[in-house]
């Protein structure tokens, strides 16, 4: 990692730590810039996670067909959750129903992060094991 870099990531991880810290000691006051400041580092990590791959495409053409293999199957985890997902109302006091659309994406995010968790516990499982076979 280049020097710029890691003072780009103490800054950060600096900033970070100090809206945190604040937030903590007056609440009301600083959840704006708390919340500001979280969808500004979303959105950094959402320009970098599509330029990134677009940039090493251009140095080396095939790699395309990873993205495109990559990109195919989150879509695909995406379209399975969404058919999983019932959209059911939940019973809870809200000032402002929400629509059924809200509840079956709001479905469709839990199912995908319950699918991503399990495939991640059983890649670090299956991994931990193919180690342990392959040094036997």
């Amino acid at each position: 990692m280049s020097k710029f870099a890691k003072y780009i990531l103490f800054l950060l991880f600096g900033l970070g730590v100090l809206l945190t810290i604040l937030f903590f000691i007056n609440q009301d006051g600083m959840l704006d810039t708390y919340l500001f400041y979280a969808y500004l580092l979303f959105g950094i990590g959402a320009v970098l996670a599509i330029v990134l791959p677009l940039i090493g495409m251009a140095q080396n053409p095939k790699a395309l067909k990873k993205v495109l293999f990559g990109i195919l199957l989150a879509a695909g985890l995406v379209v399975v959750s969404y058919l999983l997902a019932s959209g059911d109302p939940v019973a809870v006091n809200l000032a402002e129903e929400p629509t059924a659309f809200t509840y079956k994406i709001t479905d469709t995010g839990l199912i995908l992060t319950y699918i991503l968790l399990a495939v991640s516990f059983f890649s670090i499982i299956a991994g931990s094991v193919m180690n342990m076979a392959k040094n036997r």
